[in-house]
C-alpha cells in the first residue's frame, strides 16, 4: 500500500476558487490566521478572517468549525485562501482540527478529503506543494500538523481544504493554524506539539556481530543458531517525501512504547538518487542518505532491526539495480540491517518474476499510486538484484515479495525459489489485507519450508474501491494476529502513519486506532491472539 497524495496544479486550483477570495496579504508576522479557533464573529453574526465560500460555520455545543459536505458526487467542493508573505522563512507551519464522516472515495483511492497547500513564487509560479488527507472516516477529532520547507523564492500559499472528488462525505475542520518560521526558529509554543506524552526511556543495547541474521529451514536465526522472531512496524513517507512526516519520532515510539523490534523503512529511489523535485541538486540524495543512516542506527543501537524497503513495483529494473549496488555497499553487513528488495510485484509470471526478460504484457496494468510501473517493459528479475548485492559484498538477509502485488508465494514451492550460496539467505515476503483470501495456498505452504515475513498487514472501517465486501476489522485484525502468533511468522503492521492507509495510529501523539492499532500495540506488547478462523 501506499499514500498517493494528488499535489494540485496551480491552474486547476484557481479553476475552482470560483472567486472565493482574493489574495491576503499579511504582515511579517508569523501566524498567517488570526481567527484560529473560528469562534470570532462580527455583529451580524459573520465569520471573521474566514470567507467560507462553499464551506458552512457549523457549531457544536459552545464550539464553532468549518463543514465541507459533498453535495455533488464526484466533483471538487473546495475553500480556497490565499495568503502572501516576505522573504526570510523557511518553513510553513500547518496544524488544525479534522474530523471526516461517511466519506466515500471517488474513482482513485486519493479522492478523499484533504487539505492541499500549494506554494508559489512572488509571480504565482508553483515550487512545491504538499497535503494532509483523510481517506477513511475518523474516530472524532484528529489533531494534525505538517511541515513544508520553504524554497527561497516562495512567496505565496494557495490554502485548499477539499472533499477531492469524493462521492461522498462530511469534513469538518476547526482550530487552523498556518505558521511561517525562519531559519532557526522553533515552533512557537502557542502550536499544538506533534507529541503531547513523553517518550519512554529506552536503554541502549547496539545490535552486534552476535544479532547477526541468517535463514536456518523455515525461521531467522542469529549467530548462535537462537531464532530471533521479528514484530514490528511499517514507517511510510520518505518513498513520497524526501524529509519524511515524523520519521524520527516514529522509528523511537515504534521501539520505545510499542515494543517493535523490526522497522519497515520504506524508501524512494527517485529521493536516494537526488532527483526529486525539490531536493537540493548538490546536498539532495546525500541529505537523504543521511536521514536513512540515523534512522537505521537509533533503531540498531537500540535492539531494533531495520529493514530497508525499496517502496516500488511491478518488476526489477536496472534502476533497481543501480540502487541496491549503492544502498547495499552502505549498508553492507550491518548487523540490524535487512534488504527488501522490490515493494510489490505484480502482472508479470514467475518466470519474470525470476529471470526477467521483455515483459508479455509489454508495461501492462499500472495502479494510480505507482505510474511509474507503466514504463516498465523489461525486467532484469528477482535473481539479479540478489546477485548484485551479493556482489558488492553485502551478505544482509534479503526479503524478496511474491506476486500478486506481494502476495502470492506459491510460485516460490513450484520451482522459482531464489539463490543465494553467497548470503545469509532470503526470507519471502507477503502483504496481507482483507481483500485477499486463501491465506494457506498463498503463502502458509510456502511458510512450511521457507521463512516468511509479512511486510505489510492490516485493516480499516471503511472499504477500498476495489474491496467487494467490507470485513468486519475489529475480527479481522485479531484473526490474522492470531494466525501470525500460531506460526511464528515474522512481520511488520501497515502503517505506522495517520493516514497511509490501514493506519495503526490515529494521530502523531502515536495513539492506536482503535480497529487495528489497538491490536498491534497489544501484540507487541505480549497480548496473545487465539483464532482458527482463516480466510
Amino acid at each position: 500500500m501506499k499514500k498517493s497524495p494528488y499535489l494540485l496544479p496551480w491552474f486547476v486550483s484557481l479553476a475552482f476558487a470560483g472567486g472565493l477570495l482574493a489574495p491576503f496579504p499579511v504582515s511579517a508576522a508569523q501566524d498567517l490566521i488570526k481567527n484560529v479557533d473560528l469562534e470570532a464573529v462580527n455583529a451580524k453574526g459573520e465569520l471573521l478572517d474566514w470567507h467560507p465560500g462553499p464551506a458552512r460555520h457549523a457549531k457544536e455545543g459552545d464550539n464553532h468549525f468549518l463543514r465541507l459536505v459533498q453535495k455533488d458526487p464526484g466533483k471538487m467542493t473546495m475553500l480556497y485562501r490565499t495568503f502572501e508573505w516576505g522573504e526570510g522563512f523557511d518553513r510553513l507551519v500547518l496544524s488544525f482540527k479534522g474530523r471526516v464522516t461517511g466519506l466515500v472515495a471517488g474513482e482513485q483511492p486519493w479522492f478523499d478529503a484533504r487539505i492541499i497547500l500549494n506554494v508559489k513564487d512572488a509571480k504565482g509560479k508553483q515550487i512545491a506543494s504538499d497535503s494532509v488527507y483523510f481517506n477513511g472516516d475518523t474516530e472524532g477529532w484528529q489533531r494534525r500538523e505538517l511541515t513544508i520547507r520553504l524554497p527561497a523564492d516562495a512567496r505565496r500559499l494557495d490554502f485548499m481544504p477539499s472533499l477531492f472528488q469524493a462521492k461522498a462525505g462530511v469534513f469538518d475542520f476547526d482550530d487552523v493554524r498556518l505558521t511561517l518560521l525562519k531559519p532557526g526558529e522553533k515552533v512557537p509554543s502557542t502550536l499544538p506539539q506533534a507529541r503531547a506524552r513523553e517518550l519512554p526511556k529506552v536503554a541502549l543495547k547496539p545490535l552486534t556481530a552476535q544479532d547477526r541474521l541468517h535463514v536456518k529451514g523455515n525461521r531467522l536465526v542469529n549467530a548462535s543458531g537462537a531464532e530471533v522472531w521479528l514484530q514490528g512496524v511499517a514507517v511510510p513517507s520518505l518513498e513520497w517525501s524526501e524529509a519524511g512526516d515524523h520519521v524520527q519520532d516514529s522509528v523511537a515510539w515504534a521501539v520505545a512504547d510499542w515494543k517493535a523490534n523490526v522497522i519497515r523503512l520504506a524508501l524512494s529511489s527517485t529521493f536516494w538518487f537526488g532527483e526529486g523535485k525539490y531536493q537540493n541538486p548538490k546536498t539532495g540524495a546525500e541529505d537523504y542518505r543521511r536521514l536513512v543512516d540515523d534512522l537505521v542506527k537509533h533503531a540498531n543501537d537500540r535492539g531494533c532491526y531495520m529493514v530497508i524497503d525499496l517502496h516500488e513495483y511491478k518488476a526489477p529494473t536496472a534502476r533497481h539495480v543501480k540502487f541496491w549496488r549503492d544502498c547495499a555497499a552502505r549498508h553492507a553487513n550491518k548487523p540490524g540491517v535487512l534488504f527488501d528488495i522490490l515493494n510489490e510485484p505484480h502482472d508479470i509470471s514467475w518466470r519474470e518474476w525470476r529471470d526477467g526478460g521483455a515483459l508479455k504484457d509489454g508495461g501492462g496494468k499500472a495502479a494510480a499510486e505507482n505510474g511509474e510501473a507503466k514504463d516498465v517493459t523489461t525486467s532484469v528479475g528477482m535473481q539479479k538484484l540478489v546477485d548484485e548485492i551479493r556482489a558488492v559484498g553485502a551478505k544482509n538477509v534479503i526479503i524478496a515479495g511474491g506476486l500478486d502485488w506481494s502476495y502470492d508465494c506459491e510460485g516460490i514451492l513450484k520451482g522459482y525459489a531464489l539463490a543465494d550460496p553467497n548470503g545469509d539467505g532470503i526470507v519471502y515476503s507477503v502483504h496481507v489485507y482483507p481483500w485477499k483470501s486463501d491465506w494457506q495456498k498463498k503463502f502458509l505452504d510456502c511458510a512450511a519450508k521457507h521463512p516468511l515475513f509479512l511486510g505489510e498487514v492490516g485493516c480499516q472501517p471503511f472499504k477500498m474501491p476495489w474491496e467487494q465486501v467490507l470485513q468486519d476489522p475489529y475480527k479481522w485484525g485479531p484473526d490474522v494476529l492470531a494466525c501470525i502468533q500460531k506460526h511464528r511468522l515474522n512481520w511488520t503492521a501497515w502503517s505506522f502513519h495517520t493516514s497511509a492507509s490501514p493506519c495503526v495510529i490515529s494521530d502523531w501523539n502515536y495513539t492506536p486506532t482503535a480497529c487495528w492499532g489497538s491490536f498491534v500495540r497489544a501484540a507487541l506488547r505480549g497480548t496473545r491472539f487465539v483464532s482458527d478462523r482463516q480466510r
